[in-house]
C-alpha cells in the first residue's frame, strides 16, 4: 500500500477536510429542513394520506432501467413521534410502502431530523439520512429500484466520522455497497495527527450471495449487519 502523503501549507489537513465537511454536512441539514417545508407545503402527495400522518416530501418521475415505469413517491411523517412511511405510486395504485428507510425525526441525535428530500437518478430512489452528536457524525444512502417487477435495494452506503484518535477508534469509515453487481468498497482514513501511526486502508470484496438485490423490505436487517470487508461481513452487528 503507498504511504501517505503528508499535506503541505497548500494543501488542506484530513482533519481540517473532515471538519469543513462536518459543517458542510450541519449546513446542508439545515438547508434540506427548510427544502422539506417548502416542498411539502406547496406539493400534493401521491394519493390520499394515510390516517395519522402528513405530507413531507414528494418526486416523480422514471425508476428502473430495463422497462422504467413512471411512479410518484411520497414519505408521510407521523403526526405523533415514530417512523416515517415511504409509499410508492405506479398509475395511480400504492405498489410499496415501507416504514424502515427514512428515518423518523428523532432518530438524528443531537444533529436533529436525519431526513434528506428525495432523490430520483439513474432509474433509481435515493433515500438519505444524517445524523450524530458529539464527536460522532454518520449517514447513509439507499437507492431502490424496480427489477423483472421487484422492488429492490440496488445499493447502499454508509458513512461515519469519529474525531476521537485512531487509538480510541477514531478516524473516517466508509462503506458503499452495490447489491446488483455483488461489490463491496470500505475505506478507512485516520485523523491527520493519527497517520504516521495508523495507515489508510481500502479494501474490495464480494456481498454474500442472499444479499444480492435484496427486497426493499429487508432494509430493517440489512441495518443490522456489517458490511465492511473483513470476517464479520454480513453477521449481525
Amino acid at each position: 500500500m503507498a504511504s501517505l502523503m503528508k499535506s503541505d501549507s497548500r494543501t488542506p489537513s484530513r482533519r481540517d477536510q473532515a471538519a469543513c465537511r462536518a459543517r458542510a454536512l450541519l449546513a446542508f441539514v439545515l438547508l434540506a429542513g427548510c427544502a422539506i417545508s417548502r416542498a411539502a407545503g406547496a406539493a400534493q402527495p401521491c394519493a390520499k394520506v394515510d390516517a395519522g400522518y402528513v405530507l413531507d416530501d414528494v418526486v416523480r418521475g422514471p425508476l428502473g432501467s430495463n422497462r422504467p415505469v413512471n411512479a410518484c413517491v411520497d414519505v408521510l411523517q407521523p403526526q405523533q413521534d415514530g417512523s416515517r412511511r415511504l409509499r410508492i405510486f405506479v398509475d395511480g395504485k400504492r405498489v410499496l410502502s415501507n416504514d424502515a428507510v427514512a428515518l423518523g425525526p428523532s432518530d438524528g441525535g443531537e444533529m436533529g431530523d436525519p431526513f434528506q428530500p428525495l432523490e430520483l437518478g439513474h432509474g433509481s430512489l435515493v433515500v438519505r439520512n444524517y445524523g450524530g452528536g458529539g464527536p460522532l457524525r454518520w449517514g447513509e444512502t439507499w437507492r431502490l429500484t424496480i427489477r423483472n417487477g421487484q422492488w429492490i435495494v440496488a445499493g447502499w452506503d454508509e458513512d461515519s466520522l469519529d474525531m476521537h484518535r485512531a487509538a480510541e477508534g477514531g478516524g473516517e469509515f466508509h462503506t458503499s455497497v452495490n447489491a446488483l453487481t455483488g461489490d463491496v468498497h470500505d475505506s478507512y482514513d485516520p485523523r491527520e495527527e493519527d497517520a504516521p501511526a495508523k495507515r489508510a486502508e481500502r479494501r474490495v470484496c464480494q456481498l454474500p450471495p442472499e444479499w444480492r438485490s435484496p427486497p426493499v423490505a429487508r432494509i430493517g436487517a440489512i441495518r443490522e449487519r456489517n458490511w465492511r470487508c473483513d470476517a464479520k461481513l454480513g453477521k449481525p452487528l
